[in-house]
């Protein structure tokens, strides 16, 4: 295998990092992401090594902290990557500086303080790092301030290069086809989990990872999805029936989609319609929006505005997620598109990938849900996913 993005495009990256370092005051920074099956971080590794590490597990008498891999950044020098891993993939892998560790919190540790480092250091996965590892850290290099940066390189991520946004163009063909096939198997008959199965067959077989794919209808359907534990059930939808469907997956080369859409099985009411067709209003009225130099902050005023103006209830899914969107790549990013949740300095920029979704519920008629994925450009947004508005 040869890596998809090419040499001068993770210089490019190493470059950004850099440079914000240096903005923030920091001559040292170390990044952790963990693999092994989750997406913990793994998207700050993925976009600065192209590492993912495949082991998980728990802890045991030879190593520590599996799955967990570190990128160093100091000043004046070329990246250092540290893997739990006993061997490189050095057909994939962009680092040229690779440790090979069982015990990767303490070796890094090591590394630094046998440099000299101390002071300051800015370390970035204070959410997901464990208590027993980050002690670790504070043992073997106790010279060492680590201060929490989480965010330090989500920052660089935010603005897609040309190369990415290629990639999610590709993304965005298998995430349209993935969805379309949940939809057509939730209305036409299946039940959750067979739908799901035709769903992530074509996610597969396009070459992506699932995160999740959520279904729901019947009396949970204000709930995110039937079943949590798998995200769908062993139910089949009835005849009349509001049906909700979503497909979460790195769908190609570790970018991230998560669109959604609600239909119907069988014959539509007026008012499932109405619920329907307001969703997806929604969100064609606040992608439009979305313009480069915009704030946030309006944009999901707005959205307030509109879901106020529909009426109806408030679900358990709309005060799981009281936004409109959020940005996306390797991972779910910031900002988000939320009167509680954004920043007043928080703008759309050009060349940005945004979920844009609305959640709608009403009494008597049930919940709609729909999310469309764009990428803002300097005179028109892109459309990414292609599916169908209304599914009935």
């Amino acid at each position: 295998m040869l890596r998809y993005f090419p040499l001068d495009e993770y210089e490019t990256r190493w470059a950004r990092v850099l440079t914000e370092m240096e903005v923030r005051g920091f001559e040292t920074a170390v990044v952790f992401g963990r693999g092994g099956g989750t997406l913990d971080n793994c998207g700050d590794i993925l976009y600065l090594s192209n590492h993912y590490a495949i082991s998980g597990g728990l802890d045991s008498l030879i190593w520590s902290a599996r799955s967990f891999s570190a990128v160093i950044f100091r000043k004046g020098q070329a990246p250092r990557l540290v893997i739990d891993e006993p061997e490189t993939r050095r057909d994939l892998v962009s680092v040229r500086d690779v440790t090979c560790t069982n015990h990767p919190f303490r070796c890094v540790a090591e590394l630094l303080a046998a440099e000299g480092v101390d002071g300051s250091v800015a370390l970035v996965g204070t959410q997901f790092i464990p208590v027993k590892y980050y002690q670790q850290l504070l043992d073997a290099a106790p010279g060492i301030n680590w201060v929490a940066a989480d965010d330090l390189v989500k920052s660089v991520r935010r603005i897609k290069s040309p190369r990415e946004r290629e990639c999610y163009r590709i993304a965005g063909e298998s995430a349209t086809i993935a969805l379309n096939r949940l939809m057509q198997g939730l209305t036409g008959g299946l039940s959750e989990q067979e739908a799901a199965g035709e769903a992530a067959r074509e996610v597969v077989r396009r070459g992506g990872r699932i995160q999740m794919i959520g279904t729901n209808h019947g009396e949970t359907l204000g709930f995110d999805q039937r079943f949590p534990l798998t995200g769908y059930s062993a139910d089949v939808p009835r005849m009349g029936d509001i049906v909700t469907g979503t497909v979460h997956a790195a769908f190609f080369q570790g970018y991230l989609l998560d669109p959604g859409r609600t239909g119907v099985r069988g014959k539509a009411t007026a008012g499932q319609k109405r619920l329907i067709e307001a969703a997806a209003h929604i969100v064609h009225h606040l992608s439009a929006m979305m313009r480069p130099g915009v704030a946030t902050l309006d944009v999901a005023a707005e959205g307030d505005r509109l879901t106020r103006a529909f009426g109806g209830t408030v679900s358990p899914i709309m005060k799981n997620f009281p936004f409109y969107g959020h940005g996306i790549g390797l991972g779910f990013e910031y900002p988000r598109l939320s009167s509680v949740m954004s920043l007043p300095e928080d703008r759309i920029e050009q060349n940005m990938v945004f979920g844009v979704e609305a959640f709608l519920s009403l009494d008597g008629t049930g919940s709609a849900f729909f999310e469309n994925i764009i990428m803002i450009g300097e005179h028109d947004n892109e459309l990414l996913t292609r599916s169908p508005d209304c599914w009935f």
